[in-house]
């Protein structure tokens, strides 16, 4: 950040003393420009990123009143310095309000002009760094960890940490519920890039223009509703790291826009035309296995090629049942419900875990515990307390693993649904899918069998 020039722009109808700044800032660690107007200024802005702007109130056509009001649209965090010949209290207080960082009469000292300059710079990259760590604690607060002592998972551990020495984009291949997040989160605190913004993105429950401004951004007026320009997730994670779920879902044109980032380390927003710098670290996590036929379709082949140089395959948990005692403690002692800390669980009731075949994996393991904290009043989890019959494997048990996958999934949806009475919002989260396709399910179910 400190390395980062300071991009300056300088508007004033008096082309002597626009000459003069620039030639004042004309210095490496400086990056200048010079309108003579407000209209040459906004066309400016809408092509290139400043940081401070020197801007005279009095100038034919657009005022630095109104400029100022406009730059705070097109950038909201632009720090602007406002000069007058004819200085008044009312238009400094006008230009105040309006945001400017401070106002100066002319004739101004240089040197004085310099400092204010600095001085709203730092400010701005204050603001922007607070911003980011006000983002990493949000995330951090949900921050979690790699359990479990088994060979599978120690293997798991080894590669994550060797993936967090290198800077790549890395795809995280596994089943759904097995901790894909979970692995991508492990490898960028890990990392240099541990303090700064890790974000989320969900492809599958996004249009592609949706996904687009979420990762790129969009500027003032590029589409109706866009009064003002917005940082893209790529943009406001810069040193830090995206995750993009379901990256299986990211159609063709899209795949071609985030290549063009991952190779150039530059995008546009949409609506922009000028080339944005960023250095967000990319993860990409996919359900499926890129390998199949079925999925081959999905990705284009250079696109595929770029994510899938470094590859993270995460184990289904009835790979490896031995890590579940490990796993049950951990949830149970890390759980947000303030009881659950004080509950552990009987033999027979472990025994059950142990023989059930996980198709969630780790997330249903920590549905179905939460839901037998929540439920029981003893301080004992007993087998009887779990949402499934585990503890015996009866004829209606056994015939359970001979059901076909639609009547699996829908089980598990409606046991998801009772156990968070109902709350729509909750169970899409548990179960990983967006609260539209929860409904269309949900619709599904009560309308009868399937045909």
């Amino acid at each position: 950040m400190h390395n980062q020039k300071i991009r300056l722009l300088i508007v004033d109808d008096e082309d002597a003393f626009r000459e003069l700044l620039l030639r004042k800032f004309d210095r490496a660690e400086f990056f200048a420009m010079g309108a003579r107007s407000g209209e040459e200024a906004l066309e400016l802005m809408k092509a290139n990123m400043f940081d401070v702007g020197v801007i005279d109130i009095r100038m034919p056509g657009i005022s630095g009143i109104d400029l100022l009001r406009e730059t705070k649209l097109l950038q909201p965090d632009f720090e602007a310095i406002m000069l007058t010949g004819q200085a008044t209290i009312d238009t400094a207080l006008e230009a105040m309000k309006m945001g400017a960082h401070d106002y100066l009469a002319k004739p101004c000292k240089l040197f004085e002009l310099e400092i204010i300059i600095r001085k709203a710079y730092e400010k701005k990259m204050l603001a922007e760094q607070n911003a980011k760590l006000r983002a990493e604690l949000k995330h951090k607060m949900g921050r979690s960890e790699i359990v479990g002592s088994s060979q599978p998972m120690r293997e798991l551990r080894e590669k994550v940490n060797n993936l967090a020495l290198l800077d790549e984009p890395v795809l995280i291949r596994g089943e759904g519920g097995s901790g894909k997040e979970l692995a991508a989160r492990c490898i960028h605190y890990l990392s240099s890039r541990k303090d700064n913004p890790f974000y989320t993105i969900n492809c599958g429950v996004l249009t592609e223009g949706m996904l687009e401004v979420e990762l790129f951004g969009h500027e003032a007026m590029a589409f109706v509703g866009a009064a003002m320009r917005k940082k893209g997730l790529i943009e406001s994670a810069s040193g830090g790291a995206v995750l993009l779920n379901e990256a299986e879902q990211i159609p063709p044109s899209m795949q071609v826009k985030i290549l063009g980032y991952m190779e150039t380390g530059e995008f546009r927003r949409m609506g922009g035309e000028a080339e944005i710098s960023a250095s967000a670290r990319l993860f990409f996590a996919s359900t499926e296995d890129p390998r199949q036929p079925s999925s081959q379709d999905k990705f284009r082949d250079d696109f595929f090629y770029k994510i899938s140089t470094l590859t993270l395959s995460i184990p289904p948990l009835r790979e490896h049942r031995e890590d579940i005692p490990e796993l049950v403690q951990y949830i149970i002692k890390n759980s947000q419900i303030p009881k659950a800390r004080n509950k552990r669980i009987s033999k027979k009731a472990m025994d059950a875990l142990l023989r059930y075949n996980w198709p969630f994996n780790t997330r249903e393991l920590i549905n179905v515990l939460e839901r037998a904290i929540g439920l029981t009043a003893r301080n004992v989890i007993q087998a009887k307390d779990l949402p499934i019959s585990f503890e015996k494997k009866t004829k209606a048990s056994r015939q359970r693993h001979l059901q076909s996958l639609s009547e699996i999934e829908k089980e598990h949806i409606l046991h998801v649904l009772d156990a968070v009475n109902g709350n729509i919002s909750q169970a899409a989260r548990i179960l990983g899918i967006s609260r539209p396709k929860l409904y269309r399910k949900q619709e599904r179910y009560r309308s009868g069998p399937e045909a």
